[in-house]
């Protein structure tokens, strides 16, 4: 009689497990846009007669809080899966529109962790974030600071540390807001952008929670792309400088390009230069591999920090060719020099903008001296960016090489 018993027991425990879910009750988020709240004043010339309020518009939005003001807009894209194999067609800009894969669901509060409880009585589905592709961040959150709506994403165990972490210039919910024309939801489409950072070196793509999470905890200046968006149409332009955990300002794309370069995180792109062979030609290399070193040097209580990259790539083109006098060795030698004069002065014009500027060390030479010099890192830790970082001396030097030339008949 004992068997049975036990065999029964055994049933009993293992029938299935107390918390299963299925999938349909599941709201799997698939990107999350932060915009500062109330939001800034629309111009008058861009309303219409009759049009309603804002504030009327979001009256659902709003939730009732225990202490404090609202401070923020939450939005949370989620997949209408029944239509997730269905073209959209001239699907309604905003997520949700009749036509469109996704439900855009905004909640506005000051607490990213009870506005997301706060949604659920707007949806019979149990939000579920392990499917999280993007974060997008508004520039006004940027500045006002992203260590606080990133503590939630941060603490959660379903936040996965890969998750990718954008700044949009002007309202981020417009971002999630596009109707991709090539993939079914706008998230994911943002997502997978970076991927393209193998040939085109203007856009940041490291850009993951967890690598945030790191620089912040460890006082490190950083890089976040910016993403701007159109109806059907998103763009990684340039990058966003963030200090301790506040956006200082904008980085063009020549100067993220230049970043990425000094910090030996250059997969590929293209450089291009005046020919000094005939006015007003343009000759094109496509950079293929490059590597930096960067050497600390201190004397008299003076850093140099002493910059070597050394870049490697294609011939790719000549735009308004004429006739071609110089031989091809000659050319090629010459064409390396002036590759090499491009990239040494745009390393050496981004450096001193952020040194006069911003004075926000994205590159990151903290992290050499600290392991390099740890006893003067010690001693000037605490003035770097605001003192040591502005007057430091820089001395940049760049080797090109040339290795295919291709051939035209």
């Amino acid at each position: 009689m004992a068997v049975p018993s036990i065999l029964l027991l055994c049933i009993i425990f293992l029938s299935g497990c107390w918390d299963q879910m299925n999938i349909e009750q599941r709201g799997f988020v698939l990107g999350v846009a932060i915009d500062a709240y109330p939001p800034a004043p629309a111009k008058e010339e861009g309303k219409k007669p009759g049009e309603t309020p804002p504030e009327e518009e979001m009256e659902l939005e709003i939730m009732e809080t225990h202490t404090g003001k609202p401070l923020y807009a939450l939005t949370v894209q989620l997949p209408i899966l029944r239509k997730s194999s269905q073209p959209s067609e001239g699907g309604t800009s905003g997520g949700g529109g009749q036509d469109s894969n996704t439900w855009d669901i905004t909640q506005i509060g000051n607490s990213i962790y009870s506005m997301n409880r706060e949604l659920l009585s707007r949806t019979s589905l149990a939000l579920y974030y392990e499917h999280l592709q993007v974060i997008v961040l508004s520039d006004r959150i940027a500045r006002q600071g992203i260590a606080d709506v990133l503590d939630f994403f941060t603490r959660d165990p379903e936040m996965r540390r890969r998750v990718r972490v954008f700044i949009s210039k002007g309202e981020a919910k417009s971002v999630l807001d596009v109707t991709p024309r090539v993939e079914e939801y706008a998230s994911m489409y943002l997502s997978k952008m970076p991927i393209n950072a193998t040939r085109n070196s203007r856009m940041v793509h490291q850009t993951d929670l967890g690598e945030i999470i790191i620089a912040m905890h460890n006082d490190f200046s950083f890089i976040l792309p910016v993403a701007q968006s159109t109806k059907d149409e998103i763009k990684i332009s340039g990058a966003a400088a963030i200090k301790g955990d506040k956006m200082v300002g904008w980085v063009s794309e020549l100067e993220t390009e230049a970043v990425k370069m000094i910090q030996n995180r250059y997969l590929g792109g293209v450089v291009t230069v005046s020919s000094p062979e005939k006015e007003g030609a343009i000759e094109v290399l496509e950079v293929t591999k490059a590597k930096t070193k960067i050497t600390p040097l201190i004397k008299n209580d003076e850093i140099t920090m002493r910059i070597k990259i050394m870049a490697a790539g294609n011939y790719a083109e000549h735009v308004q060719k004429g006739v071609q006098n110089t031989r091809v060795d000659t050319l090629i030698a010459r064409l390396q020099q002036e590759f090499e004069k491009e990239i040494a002065k745009n390393c050496a014009a981004t450096i001193e903008k952020f040194q006069s500027e911003y004075k926000t060390d994205v590159f990151q030479f903290c992290q050499i001296l600290q392991a390099e010099e740890p006893a003067y890192w010690e001693k000037i830790s605490g003035d770097w960016e605001d003192h040591v970082f502005p007057g430091m001396n820089v001395e940049i030097e760049v080797d090109v090489t040339i290795n295919l030339t291709g051939s035209t008949r």
